[in-house]
């Protein structure tokens, strides 16, 4: 059975929000171990799943969204839009907490730059395979 383009993007988006989910509801607040690697990892890998995440769902319902465009420069470089969009909602997300309750970090903003070149990886080796 051939793995259709689609399947293949919300996989990697049900992976990673699976793991973001874990991470964030799970392994983190139960972490009692003084590794420093791993607490970092742990309090990074909040930002660095979905910027993964995000745009591989944006691959699937960008087309969808813009079905009346497929001509359009979102849709033919749907990678580097769901890209851009995903990495401006996170680091918009991340400037935001300066004014609120919660922690602005700029280790998040690298490890949520760092997906984002993950996921430039995975589309750069998956567009062989699906071509």
């Amino acid at each position: 059975m051939k793995l259709k383009n689609e399947h293949f993007w919300l996989l990697i988006f049900a992976l990673n929000f699976i793991s973001f989910q874990l991470v964030q509801d799970y392994i983190r607040p139960q972490y009692m171990g003084n590794n420093i690697p791993i607490k970092y990892f742990l309090g990074v890998a909040p930002n660095f799943f979905p910027a993964i995440g995000i745009p591989s769902l944006f691959m699937v319902l960008i087309p969808i969204l813009l079905i009346n465009k497929p001509n359009s420069w979102f849709v033919l470089k749907r990678h580097l839009s769901s890209n851009l969009v995903s990495v401006t909602g996170l680091i918009g997300w991340e400037i935001l907490q300066v004014t609120g309750k919660l922690v602005f970090d700029w280790h998040d903003i690298l490890w949520t730059i760092l997906g984002a070149l993950l996921f430039q990886l995975i589309w750069k080796i998956s567009s062989k395979v699906f071509r």
